[in-house]
Parts: C-alpha cells; sequence; structure tokens
C-alpha cells in the first residue's frame, strides 16, 4: 500500500510539474504577434501613380511623369528651329548683337495635343562658364530660346525672375509670360557651370518640377 501511495505521489508530483512547466510557457513565452500591417514596406508612389522616371545620365538629373498621359523627347536646337522656320540663334544674335548662350541639351515633356508651344515641361540647358547668377544670365540672354524681342530696360525689368524657389536643393528663381498661352512659368537654376531653364505650363508641368532632382 505504502509502494503504490509512493508511486501515486510521484506521478502526480510529475503531472503538478508538467502542468507549472506548460502554464510557464503559454503565458511567458508565448510568442508575441507582430502585426504585420502595420509593418509593411511603403507602397512606393511610382508604383502607385502610375509613374515614369526619365533618367538624362549625361547630366544627372531625373523627374517623373504620367507616361499614360505624355510623352517625353529629347530636344535639338535644329528641331526647334525647323518647327519655327527660322534660324533662332542667328536672329537672337541679329536683334541684340551678341550670341545666345551655347545650347548643351532640351528635354521636353509633350501631352496628347503634341503641342511644342503649350507643353507642360521643358528644360534648355546651356553653357555657363562664367557662373553666372540668375540676374545676370536673364539680363544677358532674355529669355532665349523662348520668349525674345522685347529687349528694353522696361520689359526685361517687369518681366525678371523674381520668385525664388528651392529645386533638388538648389535655389532657383522665376517669372510667368502672362501674355504667352498658357502663361508660361520659366525658372532658372544655376549648377556646375551650366544654366536650366524651364518652362512650365499648368499644374501637371508644376507636378513634373517638383521632382526633379539631381542624381
Amino acid at each position: 500500500m505504502q509502494r503504490g501511495f509512493a508511486l501515486l505521489f510521484v506521478v502526480l508530483v510529475m503531472v503538478a510539474v508538467l502542468g507549472l512547466i506548460t502554464v510557464y510557457f503559454y503565458i511567458f513565452q508565448k510568442p508575441i504577434l507582430v502585426d504585420n500591417t502595420k509593418n509593411l514596406p511603403q507602397v512606393n508612389s511610382d508604383k502607385k501613380d502610375n509613374l515614369t522616371i526619365y533618367t538624362n545620365n549625361n547630366l544627372n538629373f531625373q523627374f517623373k511623369y504620367q507616361a499614360k498621359d505624355v510623352t517625353v523627347k529629347e530636344d535639338t536646337e535644329e528641331e526647334f528651329n525647323q518647327r519655327g522656320n527660322g534660324d533662332f540663334r542667328k536672329n537672337f544674335k541679329g536683334s541684340v548683337g551678341y550670341e545666345p548662350a551655347k545650347f548643351l541639351e532640351a528635354v521636353v515633356v509633350l501631352d496628347k495635343e503634341n503641342n511644342f508651344d503649350t507643353n507642360p515641361f521643358t528644360v534648355w540647358i546651356f553653357e555657363n562658364p562664367q557662373d553666372l547668377t540668375i540676374d545676370r544670365w536673364h539680363h544677358d540672354y532674355w529669355y532665349y530660346p523662348f520668349v525674345w524681342g522685347d529687349f528694353t530696360a522696361t520689359g526685361k525689368f517687369i518681366l525678371a525672375p523674381k520668385d525664388e524657389a528651392t529645386i533638388s536643393g538648389h535655389m532657383a528663381k522665376s517669372g510667368v509670360i502672362d501674355y504667352q498661352p498658357g502663361k508660361p512659368k520659366f525658372v532658372y537654376l544655376a549648377k556646375d557651370g551650366k544654366m536650366y531653364l524651364f518652362r512650365i505650363i499648368g499644374e501637371s508641368g508644376d507636378k513634373i518640377l517638383q521632382s526633379f532632382e539631381f542624381k
């Protein structure tokens, strides 16, 4: 009887110990459930908004645009002249007596109308070896190649870029030409011996400019 009672006691003790171990692991070592919905990576805005990134490896800049609504095209002075049926560089020199700034590259974002005069976004890049300030460059070259012909001191002063902005961490200045189609905003940015001249029309043009950045 004593041996049977002792064996039963041992079994009960073992069951109790196992029970305590089970309770301990359930309460104190229970795996923490992670709310994965809070730790998922942010949805890439490019994918969410169906944006495409244009990259210019020569000048190390990029911007984003809605591929379904617009197309991006690299432009040249020759093509610009062909569209205008004239030599704008020669005409500029004939009007002011000196050569315009040397052209490097241009990129145009065209909407469905495919109109180069009212397209939402254009950037022309010129050499600026003397690192002229925005104000000085505007004084010397006006809004070439987009707006030229009014070289009076009054005209230059009224339409000079005065509104300051920051583009990809660099200071820029802009001015609006009210009398042109779409009331384009012209934005100047000087960087690394180059002058970037943006022409922005409408909200879509502003959004592209906001995404512009140097790599």
